[in-house]
């Protein structure tokens, strides 16, 4: 989803806590004192109440959201953007975007939800075709500024400033199924 579809689907408020709501309907609540999945749901006060000891959770609840007092739209915009794009970005620049008063909870927001993707990287298992990339990533740099002036550093793919990074990725392609394509024909003939 690009960035003008993600501002038309969740404008304000009110349409992160329907969209929130939809996906905990759909993927069910666990009641944390009895372990209950059957709930209804109070409009009132927007929570969850378990059907056989009526204990009561929120959206936010068993969530990455858990605990925070962070407005839906924030986490939204936040997961939009850590998602969304390949680089990821401080939580002072997050914080900026925003336009939130305080760093703190923009940041422990940020180390939430890297620490949930993380999490989530954790279950995928490389089988099957196994696909391998190189990469080179400029590093920070530990030297001392008498070593910076004594030696010129070494430019381009060899540099000190620069690490290397594999990535692998598995895919699953199935050789068996060819796949038939159409000859080109000549100019002036049809088939």
């Amino acid at each position: 989803m690009n960035l003008i579809k993600f501002v038309e689907s969740f404008p304000d408020e009110s349409s992160c806590r329907i969209k929130l709501k939809e996906f905990r309907d759909k993927q069910g609540v666990i009641c944390r004192k009895c372990g209950g999945t059957d709930h209804y749901w109070l409009q009132t006060i927007e929570q969850y109440q378990c059907k056989k000891c009526k204990t009561r959770t929120t959206l936010r609840s068993g969530t990455v959201m858990h605990a925070s007092n962070l407005p839906f739209r924030h986490w939204f915009i936040a997961i939009h953007l850590l998602t969304s794009t390949k680089k990821t970005f401080s939580a002072k620049e997050l914080q900026r975007q925003i336009g939130h008063k305080f760093y703190e909870p923009i940041w422990l927001m940020m180390q939430k939800l890297r620490l949930t993707m993380g999490s989530r990287d954790s279950r995928y298992k490389l089988d099957k075709i196994v696909e391998l990339d190189e990469g080179f990533f400029e590093s920070v740099d530990t030297e001392t500024e008498e070593n910076k002036k004594s030696e010129p550093g070494k430019r381009g793919r060899g540099s000190q400033k620069q690490r290397k990074v594999l990535v692998m990725a598995s895919t699953v392609y199935d050789f068996s199924k060819k796949k038939k394509y159409d000859k080109p024909t000549k100019k002036g003939k049809n088939p």
